[in-house]
């Protein structure tokens, strides 16, 4: 990978995702980041738009001046190697994000969310899920609780095991491939979904095996009725770096893990999430 997107509402959650993303530029060989901040001169609120006080040059030349204060902290952290520039766009980012990408050549796309709060997940969920639904590339999120400068150990992988086709196989051999680390494939299933393997799941599983063989992977079929959380018990048990998802409707993940799922990982997790775009 080469280039990195790094979201910012220009928050302090925000730069730690940003800081959180600059470990990590060496191990993805990173060579470029965007800081990018989106923000609106036309706010929709109601059936008529509502127009800020401030001009669209003023939100500019103020965004690229917390961006610049932004950059100074960062860079540091990456050294001269790594080129960081600056982006301030009047957009709706999630509508704009594969276009904005496809644009800047971008490989992989940063963001954090707080989500603590129920204000916060109204106000920073919205934009997280849409992204998280829409992106064509690989998407990080990182918490604020996220630990940064700790080693990259174990990984969690999740899985419905409905569509070993839909997994994007070079993306997340190049992930792991980076990071090196112990991988624990987690699927989590009711009492009776586990009781009902069908021949189908049982060729996924073999195939999930054979995918990952090359790697040090270990493989955990759980059973409980709120997938969320038994992903979250078990990662938090084994002192998980990084979850990784595919979300896609009716293909590796189901609508309902695609639309819920999802977002209540993110939401949720201290431990970040990389959400991998499905394989069509």
């Amino acid at each position: 990978m080469k280039s990195m997107l790094i979201l910012t509402d220009l928050s302090e959650a925000a730069f730690r995702a940003a800081e959180y993303a600059c470990e990590l530029t060496g191990f993805l060989q990173i060579e470029r980041i965007v800081l990018c901040h989106a923000y609106q001169t036309i706010v929709a609120t109601t059936d008529l738009p509502v127009f800020p006080e401030k001009t669209d040059p003023q939100i500019y030349l103020e965004s690229m001046e917390a961006l610049g204060l932004m950059h100074d902290r960062l860079k540091p952290m990456v050294g001269q190697a790594v080129k960081i520039d600056l982006l301030a766009i009047d957009a709706v980012l999630p509508e704009m994000i594969n276009q904005q990408c496809r644009e800047l050549d971008i490989d992989m796309v940063v963001m954090g969310v707080s989500g603590k709060s129920g204000l916060e997940k109204l106000l920073m969920g919205s934009s997280t899920g849409r992204i998280l639904e829409t992106s064509e590339f690989p998407v990080l999120i990182v918490p604020k609780e996220a630990l940064i400068g700790r080693k990259m150990q174990t990984i969690v992988f999740t899985t419905d095991l409905k569509d070993i086709a839909a997994i994007p196989v070079d993306q997340l051999y190049s992930f792991l491939d980076a990071f090196r680390s112990d991988i624990c494939v987690v699927n989590v299933e009711t009492p009776a979904e586990q009781e009902k393997y069908s021949p189908e799941t049982k060729e996924v599983i073999a195939g999930l095996h054979h995918l990952l063989e090359k790697y040090h992977t270990s493989f955990y079929y759980l059973e409980g009725n709120d997938t969320v959380e038994s992903i979250l018990v078990f990662a938090n048990d084994r002192k998980a770096s990084l979850i990784i998802t595919v979300p896609k409707a009716h293909s590796f993940f189901s609508a309902i893990f695609h639309k819920s799922i999802s977002k209540k990982l993110a939401y949720n997790s201290s431990i970040p999430l990389l959400s991998l775009p499905a394989s069509q």
